[in-house]
């Protein structure tokens, strides 16, 4: 599916770069290069597409044409920042600004270099003065256009890193004044509302944000998981498969999915979901060998139950409900002495661990 689209696109940047010189051979004889126009329209084919490579080689080109067209400059910085290219990004984009200092888009790219910096550092306390360099690059560009919402949205993601939640909140509000239908806001509105334990909040912003953009993955999963732990489980496996619909390679998404199915009985849909999450992401995830495993277990199925369970444990030792259950399991298998092991090992992770406690009693009564 990707090869083909990436085909179609590369078709389709053909298309527009030939239109710059499809001319007939009586009157062009000979064919002229594409212009910095058409390489620039390419380029945001590519990045929008996500082909980031084929991306820099079109702003690239423009460049080589007008080494100081400010677009150019623009779409090289941002593509270079998905590909982790800090450093050059940000020589880029300041170079931009120095030729055009009255293009907003151009500071809040270069904010979010800077921010980039921070959440990729290995020495978090180390990179803080990379959030406050972006703020002070906000305010720059806030001075040149106040209405540009984008400012006041990365604002407030750099005020969330900062652990300021009251300044994040305040800053995303100042963009969804000015950009009322824009359903990433509301996104990361709803963030910091969870961050605040405001789950009603949250899911009103989420709520409005798929109402906005119900092709949206991110606030599919997002909505789903908050209306999961609201208890509105028919709710949340909706939220959720639509989510899994439109982004089929999220193991997270296949995870929170199966846990809801979980949750509903649905057992068999339930290990649906989940073995798609652990086949996406064998190592990621031990909470969907777990729900795996109690699904089996639920059903029946004691051997693939504690063979579930053994893999959450070998991904998460210290977990006590992994060894309580995977004692249970264990006990289904009329392997007392095993369950015992797991049991003592559950009290000793977590000592009031009431369900180990009682299991472990009875067990002793035979």
């Amino acid at each position: 599916m990707r090869k083909r689209s990436w085909i179609l696109l590369f078709t389709l940047a053909l298309v527009l770069v030939g239109s710059a010189w499809a001319q007939s051979e009586e009157s062009q004889p000979e064919k002229k290069e594409p212009s910095v126009k058409a390489y620039l329209l390419v380029g945001d084919v590519y990045y929008s597409s996500g082909e980031y490579d084929a991306a820099m080689i079109a702003f690239r080109r423009a460049l080589e044409k007008e080494p100081n067209n400010v677009y150019a400059l623009y779409g090289l910085g941002r593509t270079q920042l998905k590909m982790h290219q800090f450093t050059a990004a940000i020589e880029n984009l300041k170079r931009a600004i120095a030729i055009d200092g009255n293009y907003a888009p151009l500071y809040v790219a270069l904010a979010q270099a800077y921010t980039d910096r921070y959440l990729y550092a290995e020495d978090k306390d180390v990179a803080k003065k990379f959030l406050d360099q972006a703020l002070l690059i906000l305010d720059d560009a806030q001075r040149v256009d106040p209405n540009y919402h984008p400012i006041y949205n990365q604002r407030g993601l750099i005020y969330q890193y900062k652990g300021d939640l009251e300044k994040a909140e305040k800053a995303f509000k100042k963009a969804m004044e000015i950009a009322t239908d824009d359903p990433v806001v509301r996104y990361n509105l709803a963030q910091v509302y969870l961050s605040q334990g405001r789950l009603d909040d949250a899911m009103d912003m989420l709520s409005q944000g798929v109402a906005l953009d119900p092709a949206s993955p991110q606030l599919q999963l997002l909505y789903g998981k908050v209306l999961a732990v609201k208890g509105r489980l028919i709710d949340a496996e909706q939220a959720l498969a639509k989510a899994a619909e439109l982004a089929p390679l999220n193991a997270s998404t296949w995870l929170n999915l199966g846990q809801v199915r979980y949750m509903r009985k649905k057992y068999e849909q339930a290990i649906d979901a989940l073995e798609k999450a652990v086949e996406l992401d064998p190592l990621g995830y031990p909470e969907a060998y777990f729900y795996l495993g109690r699904a089996h277990l639920d059903l029946g199925h004691v051997e693939e139950a504690r063979l579930n369970f053994t893999k959450a444990i070998k991904l998460s030792p210290d977990n006590a409900d992994y060894h309580y259950w995977l004692a249970e399991a264990l006990l289904a298998a009329n392997d007392g002495e095993s369950a015992r092991a797991e049991l003592l090992r559950a009290l000793e992770l977590a000592p009031e661990h009431e369900q180990a406690k009682k299991a472990l009693a009875e067990l002793k009564k035979k």
